[in-house]
């Protein structure tokens, strides 16, 4: 298939995804406006420098409709709801699959009525969406999507590299004593309601109550000075190790060094990073949101908190802390659900099937009108 995508450039849910893709031998085109070559790929900058917003969706909508009448290809695969989803839709290209992401569901198309009118129309013109979780799929549907396009397809993980027998070095570089519990936050530092800053204050707590146990905070994206700052003023010492943004071919290393993954966000889809923790063996606690909770059983596979709520984090983590059996218990539950249900290669080729289907039956005479 020749495929063209319209996407977040940079970005390692992207890069895998059309990795995937390549490798499999499909013809791959990138539409974007934050360009970064993939090998393999074809990538087009439709970044137009013009400061009003309505006119550079104007301006980058013609150059995504010239682009496509050039490729020619047998889709259109479409990331993220908001931004590259317009272009998408009123390219008026079709087959059109539509994957969402998280807070473009979840989060901005609440904030105003244009930005909810422009969701239900790009999810009503998607001949197919998808997403990472049954609860995503849900929202989609509710804001216009057709339940019968809706798939749940997740970004997966890469089970070569995420097992609890992953190799490390982490402790010796950090200085981490064999014995110390070791709790990890692994999230983008881009957006507030990841709620890292709810994470870093309650280390003071932890640390008085089992002063032997060292946090790693780091992520995948974005800067972490302020929170940073954050640890200079709550006093934090050389127990607190701000990792800062971890590539992803270490972060295996990272996970099997932790005995307890946090990720307690106020809005989110799966997190990868959930995912890949539990592929490592790490007990993970997480925010009370539909989505992780579809992966995590509260008191058999992890532990479940109510968001920014910071006695709850940090009654959870000292209770993880105290209990290497329960801990490893939910570590190998854990790793058996990732394990059998979240395989990045087996989504993946189910996702290549659904778009092999779509674009079989467009060709046929029972095509859509």
């Amino acid at each position: 298939m020749r495929i063209a995508y319209l996407s977040i450039g940079g970005h390692i849910h992207t890069e895998r995804w059309l990795g995937y893709f390549v490798e499999r031998g499909h013809d791959v085109h990138l539409m974007t406006v934050q360009p970064e070559p993939i090998d393999g790929v074809k990538v087009y900058d439709i970044r137009t420098g013009v400061p009003i917003k309505p006119l550079h969706y104007a301006v980058a909508l013609r150059r995504v409709r010239r682009i496509l009448a050039d490729i020619e290809p047998d889709l259109l695969h479409t990331h993220f709801l908001t931004g590259y989803g317009y272009w998408g839709a009123f390219s008026g290209f079709h087959p059109f699959i539509m994957t969402v992401w998280g807070d473009d569901v979840y989060l901005t198309p609440h904030t105003s009525f244009l930005k909810g009118v422009l969701a239900r129309h790009v999810l009503q013109r998607a001949d197919l969406v998808t997403g990472d979780s049954e609860d995503i799929m849900d929202h989609a549907v509710r804001m216009g999507a057709a339940r019968e396009h809706c798939h749940v397809v997740q970004w997966g993980v890469d089970l070569d590299s995420f097992r609890p027998d992953a190799p490390s070095d982490v402790r010796a570089r950090l200085g981490i004593p064999a014995d110390a519990p070791v709790v990890i936050s692994i999230r983008s530092f881009t957006q507030a309601y990841y709620n890292i800053d709810v994470v870093v204050r309650s280390i003071p707590r932890v640390q008085a109550e089992r002063p032997d146990t060292h946090f790693i905070i780091a992520g995948n994206e974005g800067d972490d000075t302020e929170l940073r700052s954050l640890g200079e003023e709550l006093g934090l010492d050389g127990r607190t190790h701000f990792a800062g943004k971890i590539p992803h071919e270490e972060l295996p290393g990272y996970l099997v060094t932790s005995d307890v993954f946090l990720t307690v966000p106020s809005v989110d889809a799966t997190p990868v990073s959930l995912l890949e923790a539990m592929a490592c063996g790490s007990p993970p606690i997480i925010s009370s949101l539909e989505s992780a909770m579809e992966w995590v059983e509260d008191g058999e596979t992890g532990l479940v908190v109510p968001p920014e709520d910071q006695p709850a984090l940090e009654e959870a983590i000292l209770r993880l802390i105290a209990a290497p059996e329960l801990r490893a218990s939910m570590g190998a539950g854990a790793a058996a659900k990732v394990q059998a249900d979240a395989d990045h290669r087996a989504h993946m080729r189910r996702m290549e099937e659904l778009c092999e289907d779509l674009v079989a039956r467009w060709r046929s005479s029972d095509a859509p009108e």
